[in-house]
């Protein structure tokens, strides 16, 4: 008999027994003790001595002794029962042999269908065959193994809901229940408490582990310390004080070890995801769904892909704007010539946005702005803001910098400093690009060095979500068809940025510059612009279409032609005016004393010009051909309001 109890005590550890009986011991072996209530554990184990002890109640001994006093059992029937939970030969005739897992495992999957254990916590047939579920018939025991290698298992009784698991001797140390899943998935993986639940949510499409106990969690942590897994974990532990204690101890060790992460109440309501699977399965889908789509947007990059239908249901942000319809976040370039005015133009923004007020006569979103004049001195800043203030203090979200470091060798994390320093910081200005650009190899084109680095400057805007605004000259070279054409560099600078402005004057004295504006979150568009000497600011003089229409006008108005032709329609209201273009010549001479330059030819396309304008001014023009082409203007009558043809000799008084 002594030989019974010594093979028992030797092979079986008192961690595994006391947990078998539901004792749930935390990382210094401390648990509730099972044999009085209490609240704070006095229950422990000393896994050298294999011996337990309760400093509460005073309860001591070793494995057999804490089963006989839990099962309320002699010692002998307790050792017993410990030699065949946990497979022991006790046979005095045979000799003690290691316990073949896998052998086992195959005759409990075989005779899985003794049990509906598995149909009652809501696993479908194909999941019961897909992950190799067994039943042990001897101990009436539901069996799940850790994976299909078949290597580890436990087992849980249909009847009182104990669980066991092998011993160390027979299977090593414990694993995590589908471990390996963390390892393998691109997907984000679920890690739960129990097998149970992990199998839930691997039958409703979605990878999951388990930690077999909230007891487990230095394992998770001592895995992912030797290997880094591949996907996000989603911490869906038990809705219960246990679990989210568990769940934010967990946490914290994760974010400390730059593991991605993200903890989600996928149960809802419910204890588990288990429970919700038995009460609402398509709730724990549609969880499952939200927690997933969550964890990928926490750690999505551009290089990620997506679905169309993720698209669809995620709550994209609008673009958010520095200047509401012009500016948005993001990389941007100010495109003009030199000494037009753009560093008037930048300090002019920079004041508006750090105040909130309009900007050209756009609203401006108020925030704090990085100015870097790297082509002015302190001197010249100051004399340009005294003169734009005209005696007001300047806003406190305005700063600047004079110098900066190349793109490509400390810039962007100077920026990061001073956006750590002043979070409020949304608008950075660097004034110019060229100042800031990095050394260029010799082994790429000009058109893969701009795409590179302003690939790089949007990618930082767009994580900072800022607007970085660069200033850049124009060629010399004029293309009136398509000023964008005019940047200097290649193409790359303009299809990089997410918004260009283009600056540009017919003649370098013109007062009026036309400011083009296009970009992927604006539409294409041109306003006029004038720099107001005297205020030193820049001001919308109108859209160029409008200004277009109004100098037209005037050009028509002024037109020493036009003048002479209403001049001969008014002194001969009833027949106008005929004769050929010569004859139109001298008229013109006659009645302004200016000499058309413009032969008989270029006189008839010049009406040309101006018949439509002529028409809306109810001047009608026609031409006859004979031997000579003569030109006739006549007042055109319009019907009036009783059907006969009015004269404009007409009144409107009776």
């Amino acid at each position: 008999m002594a030989d019974i109890f010594e093979k028992v005590k030797n092979n079986v550890h008192i961690a595994e027994v006391v947990s078998l009986f539901g004792v749930q011991l935390n990382g210094n072996d401390k648990g509730l003790c099972p044999f009085h209530s209490e609240k704070t554990p006095s229950f422990s184990v000393d896994r050298k001595t294999n011996i337990f002890t309760c400093f509460g109640c005073g309860a001591t001994g070793d494995v057999i002794a804490f089963v006989s006093k839990i099962k309320n059992i002699e010692p002998i029937d307790a050792a017993k029962f410990l030699a065949e939970t946990y497979h022991i030969d006790i046979d005095e005739g045979n000799k003690p042999g290691k316990f073949d897992i896998k052998a086992y495992l195959k005759k409990c999957i075989a005779d899985v269908g003794q049990t509906d254990y598995f149909k009652r916590r809501g696993l479908t047939a194909a999941t019961v065959k897909k992950y190799c579920l067994g039943y042990d018939v001897y101990h009436r025991s539901a069996v799940i193994p850790y994976s299909s290698a078949l290597t580890y298992y436990q087992t849980r009784s249909v009847v009182d809901k104990k669980f066991y698991k092998p011993k160390t001797e027979d299977a090593g140390a414990e694993p995590l229940f589908n471990g390996e899943i963390m390892y393998k998935s691109k997907s984000p993986v679920f890690v739960v408490e129990s097998p149970i639940c992990a199998l839930s949510i691997m039958q409703c499409g979605h990878p999951a582990m388990a930690l077999c106990g909230v007891g487990n969690i230095n394992k998770l942590i001592h895995a992912v310390k030797v290997k880094k897994p591949s996907a996000t974990l989603i911490l869906a532990l038990d809705n219960d004080d246990a679990g989210r204690k568990a769940s934010t101890e967990l946490a914290t060790v994760l974010f400390e070890l730059n593991i991605p992460y993200d903890v989600s109440n996928v149960a809802g309501e419910c204890k588990d995801p288990n429970e919700l699977l038995l009460k609402d399965k398509p709730q724990l889908e549609r969880n499952l769904k939200v927690a997933k789509t969550a964890a990928k947007k926490k750690y999505a990059t551009a290089k990620d892909s997506f679905t169309a239908s993720e698209l669809q249901d995620e709550d994209v942000a609008p673009p958010t704007w520095i200047v509401d319809g012009m500016l948005p976040t993001g990389l941007a370039l100010l495109c003009a010539p030199s000494k037009l005015g753009k560093s008037w133009m930048m300090l002019q923004l920079c004041l508006a946005v750090a105040e909130g007020a309009e900007f050209l006569g756009y609203a401006t979103k108020k925030c704090e702005c990085l100015y870097y004049a790297l082509e002015d001195s302190k001197a010249r800043l100051k004399d340009r803001m005294q003169k734009m203030l005209k005696g007001k203090r300047a806003p406190s979200g305005v700063h600047f910098a004079l110098d900066a470091d190349p793109i490509d060798h400390g810039f962007m994390e100077k920026v990061v400093e001073e956006i750590k320093a002043y979070p409020n910081i949304k608008l950075i200005i660097i004034d110019t690009l060229q100042k800031v650009r990095g050394k260029p190899s010799s082994k790429e084109s000009m058109y893969s060095i701009d795409y590179r680095e302003m690939g790089e400057l949007k990618r930082f805007a767009d994580k900072n979500h800022i607007t970085m605004l660069f200033v850049h000259h124009l060629r010399k070279m004029a293309d009136e068809s398509d000023v964008y054409n005019m940047i200097s560099g290649s193409t790359a600078l303009m299809g990089a940025a997410d918004t260009v402005f283009v600056i540009s004057k017919k003649k370098r004295n013109d007062e009026d510059a036309t400011m083009s504006m296009t970009g992927r979150d604006i539409e294409q568009s041109s306003i006029v612009v004038q720099f107001n000497k005297y205020d030193y600011l820049w001001e919308v003089r109108g859209t160029a279409e409008e200004i277009e229409a109004k100098k037209e006008r005037q050009e028509y108005e002024n037109s020493p032609i036009v003048i002479t032709i209403k001049e001969l329609i008014q002194r001969n209201p009833m027949g106008g005016w005929k004769g050929s273009a010569a004859e139109l010549m001298k008229a013109v001479y006659d009645i302004t004393g200016k000499q058309l330059a413009e032969s008989a030819t270029g006189v008839g396309k010049l009406i040309s010009k101006y018949e439509y304008r002529l028409h809306c001014d109810d001047i009608e023009h026609t031409v006859t051909r004979s031997s000579a082409r003569t030109h006739t203007f006549k007042r055109i009558v319009r019907n009036g309001a009783f059907g006969y043809q009015r004269t404009i000799y007409d009144s409107d008084d009776e």
